[in-house]
């Protein structure tokens, strides 16, 4: 039984447009195949680690806020102490809401100027108005290192650039703000002096550390690139040879059979006789199984009718190998065609698996297409799979499950195995795949 989709679905967006271009942008490939899918799983893994810097920014920012509230409070200002505390206030606030940002995983384009375009103006707001630098007898050793803090916060992002304007603009301000600031008592140019070029030298170290984290994640996604290109052409090869297997068996095994079958028609026709009977019948059988085998290898109907079909005819050869009733049910035709090939091999494998060890008397095979993943389910109402029967099977030779897991996870897939309800074994294949 199969059951259709009642409406299309639609996935969330993807990697902003900017972000996208620069992964795209950022490689360069001599492998002759499509690589579009490989494009888009670079582009996710350079937001993966911008939402990644975001979360150890926003950690930085609520650690920040709460040592300035401190000191404040230890060492209050002795002017503006309420519009002191206002701006405290407001700047707690801010933190609170990226922090809660940046978990939730907004839509961040420009967020990687907050740094420079808030945090960096309500410092400055904060040890202007708090009289830092024009109350000559208040002089805190702090107040002035805040400004290499906010810098560093800038150091998270993948913005070598946002980092090198905040620390430039928090170097300016400290030399302006503290030169102008004392002009009027005895001023301590050795401290302006000596703190400026200390911020300076922060705000370099920041930028090459931004730098560097840049690099880093090329380089990483770099190699997830290589290596996605040389699964694909793995793949394209295995899928080569699996045609060119189907069609020697068609063309050869599979055609003498028949021709058997002819002439052991026209025997029987002129002197019937049970043997000839008995051949006929183990000839039929014989063509039997290298239909079966000819479809395994390369299922035509795959690239006809997409998974949604193959799937159907897997669950039909296997209901009647095993004598077990089966049910399809697919809420997407299919997934691309390379996902495709990938979840019918998985779904062959373990659908091969319920007809040889399972014991079961149902076998249900689900695909769902989620936006951009893709979720491939086989469960049966069999004996069962434990994680020790698995292990115990894999060390024994037969690495089925164990080889499918492994080429899931080089493209960023997974397979988990649970126990079904009230009997059998549940099977979940994961894959992501480009957005609808």
């Amino acid at each position: 039984m199969t059951r259709t989709p009642e409406g299309g679905a639609t996935g969330p967006p993807g990697a902003p447009q900017g972000l996208r271009q620069r992964a795209r942008a950022m490689f360069r490939t001599d492998v002759d195949i499509d690589l579009r899918d490989s494009q888009d799983a670079i582009s996710d893994l350079l937001v993966a680690h911008q939402w990644l810097a975001l979360h150890r920014q926003a950690v930085l920012r609520m650690g920040l806020m709460l040592a300035a509230s401190t000191e404040f409070l230890l060492f209050p200002p002795r002017v503006n102490q309420h519009a002191t505390g206002i701006v405290m206030t407001l700047y707690a606030c801010y933190t609170v809401v990226m922090l809660v940002y940046a978990w939730r995983r907004g839509p961040f384009p420009h967020v990687a100027w907050a740094v420079p375009l808030v945090d960096l103006p309500a410092f400055a707001l904060l040890l202007t108005v708090s009289g830092t630098y024009s109350d000559p007898n208040w002089d805190n050793p702090f107040t002035s290192d805040w400004l290499m803090l906010v810098t560093l916060l800038s150091a998270f992002q993948l913005r070598p650039a946002v980092t090198a304007v905040t620390g430039g603009a928090a170097t300016a301000f400290f030399c302006v703000a503290s030169g102008v600031g004392h002009a009027h008592a005895e001023p301590d140019l050795h401290f302006t002096f000596g703190h400026t070029l200390s911020l300076a030298m922060v705000s370099l170290a920041a930028v090459a550390l931004s730098l560097i984290q840049q690099s880093r994640v090329r380089q990483i996604a770099d190699l997830a690139h290589r290596r996605t290109a040389m699964l694909a052409a793995n793949l394209s090869i295995a899928e080569r040879e699996r045609r060119d297997m189907a069609e020697s068996l068609h063309d050869g095994p599979l055609q003498c059979v028949l021709a058997a079958r002819l002439d052991v028609d026209e025997a029987a026709e002129a002197a019937p006789h049970e043997a000839l009977e008995r051949a006929d019948e183990a000839l039929r059988d014989a063509a039997r199984q290298l239909r079966s085998s000819v479809t395994e290898l390369h299922p035509f109907v795959l690239e006809r009718g997409g998974l949604e079909q193959a799937l159907g005819q897997l669950a039909q050869r296997a209901g009647s190998r095993a004598k077990i009733t089966t049910e399809v049910i697919c809420t997407a035709r299919s997934a691309g065609h390379e996902a495709d090939r990938l979840l019918y091999h998985c779904a062959r494998e373990l659908v091969s698996n319920v007809v040889k060890h399972a014991a079961a008397g149902h076998l249900v095979i689900r695909f769902e297409r989620d936006g951009s993943q893709a979720r491939l389910t086989v469960a049966d109402d069999g004996a069962g799979l434990p994680q020790d029967l698995l292990d115990q099977r894999a060390a024994e030779g037969h690495i089925g499950i164990a080889s499918q897991k492994l080429r899931l996870h080089e493209v960023g897939g997974t397979l988990t195995v649970r126990p079904n309800t009230p009997v059998g074994t549940v099977v979940t294949v994961r894959l992501p795949v480009p957005a609808e």
